[in-house]
Parts: structure tokens; sequence; C-alpha cells
């Protein structure tokens, strides 16, 4: 019995078996990566919408990252299971570019949280300076409802727009949810709070919300970009010994 065959056999069936169960966490990866782009876009479309220049940029990457993962993940079920050495080299390749650009992109969205801050206070002070323009006065006024805040950092800032200047007055979407009276929201005073009003600013409330869901997010990406570089790791050494294999064969 040749030994060293049967070790490299043995060493093959152990590599293959193993890339298939992180190719079966990697397509799993690929459809997290998905539905955590959905859910982003869902759970933060209000958000998204006051500043439109973001709304193409994370969600999308993210969904798009996601079904690329998931599908070269099937390929490479397909790679390993055939046994094409070519084809395991070129999925490593491919996954340690998918690797990369997770790292890239779990680093560039912890980086840029204090850029999407004050872009997003910047966006939301041009809007309600065009308030009740459409359609964007209907985006404001989802996120006050939702978040239960109004204005930028605090009622007053509606005093200084054309829509509230006049009547010192605010949205209806200002309006506090419980109230079980018509809202007063005119004449108002900055010398005290009114009881109708949420006197708490959006930019705040948007900026905590933020700080608080960023390390989990960036965390999340980077715990998936793992699996890849295990992917490489073990496709290359599959490739490896499938060549040594054959070339046993031959001599």
């Amino acid at each position: 019995m040749d030994w060293h065959r049967l070790h490299t056999s043995a060493s093959i069936a152990l590599l293959r078996t193993l890339l298939i169960c992180i190719n079966i966490i990697f397509v799993i990866s690929g459809g997290i990566l998905f539905m955590l782009g959905i859910v982003l876009r869902s759970q933060l479309a209000i958000f998204l919408d006051i500043t439109p220049e973001m709304s193409s940029s994370s969600p999308y990457i993210l969904i798009g990252l996601g079904l690329i993962i998931f599908f070269i993940g099937l390929f490479a079920f397909w790679c390993t299971i055939k046994g094409h050495v070519t084809m395991l080299y070129i999925y490593a390749v491919v996954v340690f570019l998918i690797f990369a650009a997770e790292i890239f992109l779990a680093v560039t969205v912890l980086m840029k949280q204090q850029t999407y801050e004050e872009t997003f206070k910047t966006s939301l002070g041009n809007i309600i300076r065009q308030y009740p323009n459409e359609p964007m006065a209907t985006h404001v006024n989802r996120l006050q409802i939702a978040l239960s805040c109004c204005g930028i950092d605090s009622y007053t800032d509606w005093f200084q727009t054309t829509y509230g200047s006049e009547l010192r007055q605010v949205p209806e979407s200002c309006c506090k949810k419980s109230l079980n009276h018509p809202c007063a929201r005119t004449d108002l005073k900055k010398e005290y709070l009114p009881a109708d009003i949420n006197s708490k600013g959006c930019y705040e409330t948007v900026k905590v919300a933020i700080k608080n869901n960023y390390p989990v997010f960036g965390a999340i990406i980077i715990a998936i970009a793992l699996f890849p570089l295990l992917g490489v790791i073990l496709a290359c050494c599959l490739g490896r010994q499938m060549s040594k294999q054959r070339y046993e064969q031959v001599d």
C-alpha cells in the first residue's frame, strides 16, 4: 500500500470537506449582507431621503456585494466538487478581492461617521428652509414623526425659516403623538418648552442612532470578511494537494 498517496488522498478529502463547509457559510454570509442592505435601506429610508447624495451608497453596495458573494459561493461548490485546480485558484483570487473589498467597506464606513452626521445636518437645514415645498417636505414630516423630533437642534430652528418666522409656528409633524386635543403649534415662544411640541432636535437623535449602530455594523462586515480569507487559504491548499496527487499518479 502506498501510504504517501493515501495520505495525500486523505488530505484532499479533509480539505474538500472543510472548503465545502466554508462555502456554505460563504453563501449564507452573502445572503446576510444582501438582507442587511435591504434592512438598512428600509430602516434608514427616512434618513437616506433627507440626504439623497448618500442614498446610492452603503445599502446598495451591501446588496450588490451580498449577491456577488452568494453566486461566487455557488460557483465554489462546483469547483470544489469537480476538483478543477485552475478554477480553485481563480476562485481564491476572486474571493481574496472580495475579502479586501469587505475590509475596505467596513473601514470606510467607520471612518465616515462624522461625515455622514455633518452631511445629514447640512441637508436637513437646506430642506427646512424650503419647507413646505415638495417632495422634501414629506421627507421632513416623516422624519419628525418617526423620531419624535422637531427642527435641527430644537423646535426653535423653524422660527428662522420662511414657513415659521411670521407666525412662529412649526409643522404639524412636530406635535407629540400622544395628544388627544388639537395641537398648539403657532405663536410659540423660545422662553419655555411648549407642552404640545417635541422640543428635541432631529440631528442629535440621528447622531445618537448612528453612534450606537456603527460599531455593530462594522463588526458584522469584518466578521463576515474572515470567512472569505479562510476560503482563500483552503482553496489554495486544496489546489496544491490536487496538483500533487495528479503528479504522483503520473509517476
